[in-house]
């Protein structure tokens, strides 16, 4: 038996390498036409193929939607810290456009008065709901001493009250305490203007004689008469006439012109030097 395979060994090994040889060559050669088995072939693979280039596609659209997604989200970050950064240089910008402005208005108001003016910064507010104060910082070191008017371009504001080297307390003109020589801008009457409403942004103005006329619309400024502040500072508009004590005397209810809820700068009024050299 042994015998006889032996001795066919040699023809099967040829007759496999002819065979092979053949496949080789009739594969290799281009044809237009499949075979019925190879065509049998391709299409059971067409169902294997279809799934697996859809699946290559979605892994493939995940994978470039993960990494859009990842880029977008970078960009994002660097965006918002850009507008971020933008946002505070804009705010900036406009602080010192107000600054500006208002150090402007503050130099052509001191071009018109006689006084020496000393700009100061608003830094703190009186947190008592029974007095109303503002804190400047500017102090002794400055020039600055109790007594004297604090303004702005728009009107009065206060009285220094306490000094430090470094800082002031201003009392302003709405505080109960508060009480200055005004007049009538239009007539000249004479009116005692004072703080205290009880809406803490109105001032009451007084006339200090029978005679006195005072109209909603009149313009009140300051008379002049005391020491602390100048004349025709300008303090408010008249708003209301009320009638008190059956009609034989009145008061007059005062808008002022500053706006204390957004004061940022002010102008204490330094004493006019009359030494001679």
């Amino acid at each position: 038996m042994l015998e006889h395979i032996l001795r066919w060994k040699v023809p099967l090994i040829i007759l496999l390498v002819v065979i092979m040889v053949g496949t080789i060559h009739y594969t290799s050669t281009p044809r237009v036409k499949l075979s019925m088995l190879e065509g049998i072939g391709r299409d059971l693979l067409v169902p294997f193929q279809w799934v697996f280039s859809r699946a290559q596609r979605f892994i493939l659209h995940q994978v470039d939607k993960v990494q859009t997604m990842r880029t977008l989200k970078e960009r994002n970050a660097e965006l918002e810290e850009l507008v971020q950064a933008l946002q505070a240089e804009v705010l900036e910008l406009r602080n010192y456009k107000r600054e500006n402005e208002w150090l402007r208005e503050a130099l052509d108001f001191k071009d018109e008065r006689e006084h020496d003016l000393l700009v100061a910064e608003v830094i703190g507010r009186s947190p008592s709901n029974w007095e109303s104060t503002i804190i400047l910082n500017k102090g002794f070191a400055h020039g600055v001493h109790e007594g004297m008017a604090v303004v702005t371009s728009e009107g009065v504001v206060g009285t220094v009250i306490s000094v430090s080297r470094y800082s002031s307390t201003v009392l302003l003109i709405v505080d109960a305490q508060s009480a200055t020589g005004g007049l009538v801008q239009s007539t000249g009457d004479l009116v005692l203007v004072e703080g205290g409403q009880a809406d803490r942004e109105t001032l009451l103005a007084k006339p200090l004689s029978r005679d006195t006329v005072v109209e909603v619309g009149d313009v009140i400024v300051t008379s002049g008469l005391s020491t602390v502040y100048p004349k025709n500072m300008p303090v408010g508009e008249v708003v209301a006439v009320e009638s008190r004590q059956y009609e034989l005397s009145f008061s007059a209810v005062v808008r002022p012109f500053v706006d204390f809820n957004r004061l940022e700068y002010v102008l204490i009024v330094l004493p006019q030097d009359n030494g001679e050299s």
